[in-house]
């Protein structure tokens, strides 16, 4: 498994991730991300977002997940039902990203 920071490498980068505003985009609702860490510090330049995506499950499984580049993704049932703690959330939440 690779991981990068650097912009168009198209590769996830590890790290903790303060999740931030939302917006809508090509994905439909999406959250971006600010990088903590020196290994992700790129994430906001690199439009690294929190987003669903249409390949991926709603249960685990040992097949392996469409590639992203770069962004966590989450099917769509789980990214509404997280959604909704985000939206509602009074303080900052943190996604740590990790292998």
């Amino acid at each position: 498994m690779q991981f990068s920071n650097n912009d168009g490498s198209h590769q996830s980068s590890l790290g903790k991730y303060e999740i931030r505003e939302s917006y809508n985009g090509k994905f439909g609702k999406a959250y971006r991300m600010d990088g903590l860490d020196s290994t992700n510090s790129n994430a906001r330049d690199r439009a690294i977002v929190l987003h669903s995506y249409y390949c991926i499950p709603d249960q685990e499984s040992i097949n392996l997940a469409c590639l992203s580049f770069g962004c966590p993704m989450l099917s769509k049932n789980a990214f509404n039902e997280t959604a909704k703690y985000i939206d509602q959330s009074k303080k900052p939440i943190i996604l740590y990203a990790f292998y």
